[in-house]
Order: C-alpha cells, then structure tokens, then sequence
C-alpha cells in the first residue's frame, strides 16, 4: 500500500503539496508480526489564511480558513477535513503527567479549560486508545495530537507548522507512543496510520 492509499489521505488530499516525505526514528523496532518499523510518513500541506474579522486574543495571529470558517488551531483544520469525509476525531490536550485533560471538536473564544469536553464514544477507538495507553509506560504523555476513526479505521495526527522537509524527528515519547501502538497484540493499526503532518500557510 502506498501512502496515497491511505485510508485518511482522501480527506486531507485537497491541501496536501508533498506526501513523499517521511519521518525517521531514532530507534527503529520490530512488531510481533516480524515487520521492521523504522518510519512513518510525513506529508506538507498548505492552508488558506483568514482574511475576515480578526478573531482570538491576538488580532495579528495568522489563522487558517477552512469553508468561510476561521480556525484558530491546525489541529481543528485536520478535523474539519477529515468529519468531510466521514471521519470522527478529537483534539487530544494532555497535562505534563500524562493524562488527557480534554478532548476537543471546536475552540470557543476563552481559554483551555473553558473548553467543551467531547469524550470518546466510539467503543473501538476508545478500547485502542486506552490500550496504547497502558502500553506505552508514559500514560498519554507521547499521544499524538489528534486521534481519528471511521469504521475500525484509526489514524493520528501531529501538525507542526514548518517549511517542508524531505526528514524529520519525533519526540522521543511520540515515538514511543507509536511503538506502544503497533505492538498491540490485536494489530489494528500500521505505520501509515501515524501521520506527521507539516504545515504552512499559501
């Protein structure tokens, strides 16, 4: 399978400009399976700027327009494309202990902990996010940003706004995160379901 035939890749297609790249771990593993992990892909997108009334607490912040809406978060950008296509998500914010403190679908105007809270109803994706979890020996401390499902199809997702780059490295507890993942005995997810996702405005 190619990256191209991703399960998420449709939804994200629209913006992506470069898919071709990946990201590259410091320690590379092997799955119960046999298979050597050593990579998860990487893709660069580019994301309209809100050119209407300034919103958020910083009327000089760039802010990204999906569909006439202005989105404070790329994170909430990857959502919206991915809801389009028939996905559900959450935004996963964790505290400096490993533990989630929200999950979020929108950011209302006022700070983190103003937030709605959207828990996880889905049972597949709630049981596999709870057994990385476990897994992992850091809780949610290397979770990635946004966790996705349709069907008993998962991904995640990490945004970072860069200038592409061919290479790139996780943090040490992401990549421990993945490892945790794809060593589950039930093997419901790849590595290209890890999607590190680079970013910059058009």
């Amino acid at each position: 399978m190619t990256v191209k035939e991703a399960t998420w890749h449709a939804a994200l297609a629209p913006y992506i400009e470069r898919d071709d790249f990946i990201v590259d771990f410091a320690h590379p593993f092997l799955r119960p399976t046999g298979e050597r992990v050593d990579s998860v892909p990487s893709v660069f997108m580019r994301f309209p700027q809100w050119k209407g009334v300034p919103v958020g607490d910083d009327p000089a912040k760039k802010v990204i327009e999906l569909d006439a809406e202005p989105l404070l978060f790329p994170e909430l950008a990857l959502l919206r494309l991915l809801e389009k296509d028939g996905w559900e998500g959450r935004w996963i914010l964790t505290n400096k202990a490993g533990e989630i403190t929200k999950y979020i679908t929108e950011w209302r105007e006022g700070k983190r902990d103003d937030q709605r809270n959207r828990t996880i109803t889905h049972d597949h994706a709630r049981s596999t996010l709870y057994q990385v979890a476990d897994r992992s020996g850091n809780r949610y401390g290397g979770c990635w940003s946004v966790f996705a499902w349709r069907g008993n199809d998962l991904a995640f997702f990490e945004p970072k706004r860069q200038s592409p780059k061919d290479k790139d490295r996780l943090k040490s507890a992401q990549e421990a995160w993945v490892r945790a993942a794809l060593s589950l005995r039930q093997q419901v997810l790849s590595p290209r379901d890890f999607v590190y996702v680079q970013w910059d405005f058009r």
